[in-house]
C-alpha cells in the first residue's frame, strides 16, 4: 500500500513538476514566440527604388532605420503617407511592392521596422515599437525638411498580422485618416488562448488591445475609414476575429473577406483589393 502511495505522489509531481516547466517556458520565452528578428539578406541587395532613402535615429533601443519612398510627383510634398507595419516575421522592406503598383501615385510610403529587425538595434516591446515609429516620423520631417505638422495632415497607416496592432496604437497618436488591416486579431491575449488555452494566455506580459483602440478611434471626430482584409483561411489569427471587429464597430469598420488566403497569402491574394482601397 504505502508504494503504490509513493508511485501516486510521485506521478503528481511529476505532473506539477512538468506543468511547471510548461508555464515556465511560455512565461519566459514568450518575446522569442512573439516577435522574429532576421537582418537583411542578400535577397534585399538592392530593395529601394529610385529616390527611395534610409532614415536613421536613435531611440531607446538604440540606433534605428527605417525607409521613405517617395511619390512619383513632383510635389513639395505627397498627397498622402503611408506608414507601414510588417508581421512578426516579416521586414519593412517587404512593403516596397506597393509602391510599384502605381507610378503615377501621389502617394509615398514610409516603412518601420521594429527594434531588432532589418538594420535596427534593440529588443522589440510595444514601449520600444512605438518610439520607433514616433522617431521615424521626425526623422522623415527632417529629411524632407518641413514641420512635422505639415506631415501629419497627411497620414495614412497599413499593418498585417501583429502590425495591425501596432497601426491602431501609431493611429491613437496622430491623426490618421484611413486604415487598412490585413489580419487583424482583437486582442493579443485572445490571439495567444487559440494557441495556448485561456487560462496560460494570462501569462503574456504584454497584450495589444485592438478592440479598446478601434473603441478610442470610434470616438474621434472625424472617424479614420477603417478597411480589414482577412483570409478565409488563415488559421494563425482566424477570420472571426477580423469579422467580431467589423460587427463591433460598424460605422467604423468595412470587412473584406479574402477567398482561399491564409496568414501569409492573403498579401497576395487581395493585393489588387488592397491598392484599390488604398486609392479610394
Amino acid at each position: 500500500m504505502f508504494k503504490w502511495r509513493r508511485i501516486i505522489v510521485l506521478a503528481v509531481l511529476a505532473v506539477c513538476l512538468a506543468f511547471l516547466v510548461l508555464v515556465g517556458s511560455l512565461y519566459f520565452r514568450q518575446h522569442s514566440m512573439l516577435y522574429h528578428p532576421r537582418p537583411y539578406d542578400a535577397s534585399y541587395a538592392d530593395p529601394l527604388p529610385h529616390g527611395g532613402a534610409e532614415l536613421h535615429f536613435t531611440t531607446i533601443a538604440g540606433k534605428q532605420v527605417a525607409f521613405y519612398l517617395p511619390a512619383e510627383s513632383t510635389d513639395r510634398l505627397p498627397k498622402r503617407i503611408w506608414v507601414a507595419f510588417c508581421g512578426n516575421g516579416s521586414l519593412a522592406l517587404d512593403w516596397a511592392w506597393l509602391q510599384a503598383q502605381d507610378r503615377q501615385s501621389r502617394d509615398a510610403f514610409l516603412l518601420i521596422d521594429y527594434p531588432g529587425y532589418g538594420k535596427s538595434e534593440g529588443y522589440a516591446t510595444i514601449a520600444t515599437t512605438r518610439a520607433a515609429a514616433d522617431n521615424a516620423l521626425d526623422a522623415l520631417a527632417a529629411h524632407l525638411g518641413v514641420n512635422e505638422r505639415e506631415i501629419e495632415s497627411r497620414l495614412d497607416v497599413i499593418g498585417h498580422s501583429l502590425g495591425t496592432a501596432v497601426a491602431l496604437d501609431f493611429a491613437t497618436r496622430h491623426p490618421v485618416g484611413h486604415i487598412i488591416l490585413i489580419s487583424v486579431f482583437t486582442t493579443l491575449r485572445e490571439e495567444a488562448a487559440t494557441i495556448f488555452g485561456g487560462p496560460l494566455s494570462h501569462l503574456l506580459v504584454e497584450n495589444y488591445d485592438n478592440r479598446a483602440t478601434l473603441r478610442e478611434l470610434a470616438r474621434r471626430s472625424p472617424l479614420p475609414k477603417i478597411d480589414i482584409f482577412h483570409g478565409t483561411d488563415d488559421n494563425t489569427i482566424p477570420m472571426r476575429m477580423g469579422r467580431e471587429l467589423s460587427e463591433d464597430f460598424p460605422a467604423l469598420v468595412k470587412f473584406h473577406p479574402v477567398a482561399g488566403g491564409d496568414h501569409v497569402s492573403v498579401i497576395g491574394k487581395a493585393a489588387r483589393e488592397i491598392v484599390a482601397a488604398m486609392n479610394e
